[in-house]
């Protein structure tokens, strides 16, 4: 079995935790204890290092860019070949983050069926492949507009719909989210899936959502959190990102740069898209001053080593993962720290005035 460079790190930090707490506690001569938390440290100040170096190369490029760029780039990898549609966009990932892919799209549509279902008209801002597009208007049988800029996902989308048409009460339309074409208060809901981090700017995004909301609408969206463990058992890691829930200010500047791999500055690609990634406190902020309350938020995805051991042992079979990944899933999630530390949050608010 072939076993992956974050399941070694992981696995590893773990057992220099282990060891660190069984010398405190059973050998008691404090030289493992403190060389395994020079290592921690080390490896530490090295994460911060890298995260300040990259936000510091990405901002040139991230100050250059316009609209047209993103739309150009996108484009560019919806043409490969291996990307071209939703289910190879699914495919390309390793088998773990494959089922947590495709389970980010069964949550969306639980908020869906939650915080939707009475809606009048909904709005899929940004709709991709029109996944969730479809599923309001062939599960909730609910009127929706889905937007998208690019035409290429837009064309797939219209293809999935062809193939089962079975209402007149949708439409497609290709514009930004930033500046979308409607008139103000035509929609009782919104929805925003993986789409505010890609925008230059988000609060813009945000702004012309609450325009199109009738009073009282609702706005759902999924974003990348800040507050990610990202496998890590490094004790100043995790730490950092529990104190992060509190206060966000302890987190490193993130690069919001985005290519078929995270922006790195020591090896450049030729196209990079926007890619942010927010704290709890940060989209609560930006949702207050354009207009919005929050309703209800949590997290998903929470990316901690017992996963990587069930990839490994699964040897890639994404059904194999689905079953035993699911109910520790579950048990996570009614860890109250744990819940909140997901690698993407989940959020509803309302519009108020």
């Amino acid at each position: 079995m072939k076993i992956s460079k974050r399941l070694k790190k992981s696995a590893r930090e773990a057992a220099l935790v282990v060891l660190m707490l069984t010398d405190l506690v059973c050998w008691r001569s404090g030289l493992l204890f403190w060389a395994v938390v020079l290592y921690f440290l080390v490896d530490y100040l090295g994460y911060r290092r890298e995260a300040s170096l990259n936000f510091k190369h990405s901002q040139t490029i991230r100050k250059s860019m316009t609209l047209a760029d993103i739309r150009a780039i996108e484009e560019e990898y919806t043409r490969r070949s291996d990307f071209d549609t939703f289910e190879k966009r699914a495919a390309i990932r390793p088998p773990l983050d494959r089922h947590f892919y495709l389970g980010r799209y069964r949550r969306v549509q639980q908020m869906l069926d939650r915080y939707a279902a009475g809606a009048g008209r909904i709005l899929d801002l940004g709709c991709g492949f029109g996944i969730h597009t479809l599923y309001i208007l062939r599960h909730l049988h609910i009127p929706v507009v889905g937007l998208e800029l690019n035409p290429m996902k837009m064309m797939q989308a219209v293809r999935a719909f062809q193939l089962q048409p079975g209402s007149a009460d949708l439409e497609w339309v290709c514009g930004d989210a930033a500046r979308p074409p409607f008139k103000k208060a035509g929609f009782d809901c919104i929805l925003c899936t993986e789409v505010l981090e890609h925008l230059l700017e988000p609060a813009a995004g945000l702004a012309a959502c609450r325009d199109l909301l009738r009073t009282g609408g609702l706005l759902l969206l999924t974003t990348p959190s800040s507050h990610n463990l990202d496998y890590s058992n490094n004790p100043f890691r995790v730490a950092e990102k529990i104190l992060s829930l509190a206060w966000d200010g302890v987190l490193p500047p993130y690069h919001n740069l985005h290519a078929q791999f995270e922006f790195n500055w020591k090896k450049p690609e030729p196209a990079y898209g926007i890619h942010y990634h927010f704290s709890r406190q940060q989209l609560a902020r930006l949702l207050r001053r354009n207009g919005f309350e929050t309703v209800w938020w949590g997290s998903y995805e929470v990316e901690v080593l017992p996963f990587l051991v069930v990839e490994l042992l699964a040897r890639g079979n994404v059904d194999v993962i689905a079953r035993r990944v699911d109910p520790l899933e579950r048990l996570a999630e009614k860890i109250p720290l744990l819940a909140r530390l997901g690698q993407h949050l989940l959020w509803v608010a309302r519009k108020t005035g």
